[in-house]
């Protein structure tokens, strides 16, 4: 359920554009300069990129070229007299700006720049997925890519992933062949952007299973070592998780690696767990996570996990705040613990920024949130719900106090409503005001579960005081009992309502049985009346 991590690969490439612009040199326009990318996929998704510089005139060129990783340059025509790699101005750590001075020596000037990528295009047969580094060029070449991939493959959507915030434009490749069990697919190449294309593969892939109780990985060989270091990573953190909340599970949880649709990626889906009726399944992880920074699939790992944890404590799968909320908090708390401090931090970081954006100090827009009720911004509702947990959780002592609050919970039967939780909060602070307080300090409703109880207990002698012989007596006891059978499964909302119609009753029980007097008569004159009529219709 965690959207907000995947977002990151567009904005990053489409900041680029800004950057790019204010290291390009000023050379006069040369339009016999092209740059020719291919990209080599072997069948596991090992990615080998070549890019194939030529230009008839001696000049000043750039080209952006990563760097998380080696890449090598060789000159079969001509001399690089100078050359220069530097981070480009907005900070990005994956990429960066080499520009070079070159002479053709009376003939064309040729380079070839080559770097490797293990596991880059992402497959899980039949599902594959496509994106390519970024290419990104002197603007006064002509550029072009060729994509060739072991196998024969099925494309489906292409698209460039541009230089505009946020756009991506469908695309027809120029050409699409296949050859000798190898596919192979033409576009133009522009600069800055990125062609990416979802792709499909007969077959399945060779599995291989982990299994450490309680979890199970049927992962495909290729990917074997990101599966064994998953598994350790949960290991870790149920360890610490099943300590905190003296909670194991009964059952395997399947832990799956995906390759995500065009919509998910659309969407920045890096992880969810399916829901079935009441019940979480497998928890599920994009690829995708391995393009980001060290802790980045970590942290998603994290977060599925922690929805598990909260849902075996009793919280209902309906209160999406409060399950996102605490999932953020709980990972982010865990990844810190387990070294991946940067990746925590950053996360932190993200939502705090998110959050900068809201003029009203009201979070009360997260109490709407729901499975039909998706609102467009959906970073604002994970910033919001993780800033709550957050704040309360630092004020009372972390992932410690919230054991201790879960251990309520549970004897209170789950969360099926918000002010369960902030009266569950105020119970382990020994005031349940306080937990009120805090929950309402963000503008949240719920109901004073105080004011409710002791209204309880006042009607419970109210309804003594009412003489026997008045039939109003038993109705009202019944309608008092299911306001506290409400009350005690934690439906404090639904008690409050029917308490209000018990007050209105209860302070008048005479007029009440005068009432049901009334009907009982009018309605056994009404039967009376039908029955003389249906004896004169068949006498």
């Amino acid at each position: 359920m965690d959207r907000g991590i995947l977002s990151i690969l567009i904005v990053i490439t489409l900041l680029l554009a800004f950057s790019i612009a204010s290291i390009t040199p000023k050379v006069e326009y040369t339009p016999t300069m092209v740059y020719k990318y291919r990209f080599n996929i072997d069948y596991d998704g090992n990615t080998c990129t070549l890019i194939r510089f030529e230009s008839q005139e001696p000049g000043i060129s750039w080209v952006i070229l990563p760097s998380y990783t080696n890449w090598t340059i060789s000159v079969s025509n001509g001399t690089i007299i100078e050359g220069v790699f530097k981070p480009l101005p907005d900070g990005n750590p994956f990429w960066g700006n080499y520009t070079f001075r070159f002479e053709s020596n009376g003939r064309i000037f040729s380079m070839l720049i080559a770097y490797a990528i293990p596991l880059y295009t992402f497959i899980i047969e039949p599902n594959g997925f496509f994106l390519s580094p970024l290419i990104g060029f002197d603007r006064r070449a002509r550029g072009s890519a060729t994509i060739y991939m072991d196998g024969r493959i099925s494309i489906g959507t292409a698209f460039y992933l541009s230089e505009s915030l946020n756009v991506m434009r469908t695309v027809n490749p120029r050409r699409v062949s296949a050859e000798d069990d190898k596919t192979m697919i033409e576009f133009d190449a522009i600069s800055v952007s990125r062609i990416g294309f979802t792709f499909s593969r007969k077959g399945s892939p060779d599995t291989v299973s982990l299994v450490d109780p309680p979890f199970r990985m049927d992962i495909p060989s290729r990917y074997i070592d990101i599966g064994r270091h998953i598994m350790e990573l949960y290991r870790d953190a149920y360890r610490i998780l099943s300590n905190m909340l003296c909670i194991e599970f009964d059952s395997i949880v399947e832990v799956k690696l995906f390759v995500p649709t065009l919509q998910q990626f659309q969407e920045g889906v890096a992880g969810f767990v399916p829901i079935s009726p009441g019940d979480l399944q497998s928890i599920n992880l994009n690829l995708f996570n391995l393009r980001y920074t060290s802790g980045t699939m970590e942290l998603v790992a994290l977060h599925e996990l922690v929805h598990h944890f909260i849902k075996s404590i009793g919280i209902s799968i309906d209160k999406l705040w409060i399950h996102e909320g605490l999932a953020e908090y709980i990972s982010i708390k865990l990844a810190s613990m387990l070294g991946y401090e940067d990746a925590a931090y950053a996360r932190y970081n993200q939502h705090m920024q998110t959050l900068q954006s809201i003029r009203s100090r009201s979070l009360n827009f997260i109490q709407g949130w729901s499975f039909v009720n998706k609102p467009a911004d959906i970073r604002l509702l994970y910033a919001a719900s993780f800033y709550i947990f957050h704040y309360i959780g630092e004020k009372y002592g972390g992932l410690e106090f919230y054991g201790r609050v879960f251990d309520i919970i549970r004897a209170m039967d789950g969360v099926k409503e918000d002010s369960i939780l902030a009266t569950s909060i105020g119970v382990v602070l020994g005031d349940i005001s306080i937990g009120l307080s805090e929950f309402r300090r963000f503008g949240l409703t719920v109901v004073d579960t105080i004011s409710l109880s002791a209204t309880l207990s006042y009607l419970r002698e109210a309804t003594k005081s009412i003489p026997e012989l008045l039939i109003s007596k038993s109705i009202l006891e019944a309608l008092l009992r299911q306001v506290e059978e409400l009350y005690a499964r934690g439906l404090y909302t639904s008690a409050e309502s029917l308490l209000g119609l018990y007050q209105q009753l209860v302070k008048l029980p005479y007029t009440l049985t005068v009432s049901i007097y009334a009907i009982l008569a009018i309605l056994a004159l009404v039967g009376l009346s039908l029955k003389k009529r249906v004896e004169e219709y068949y006498s």
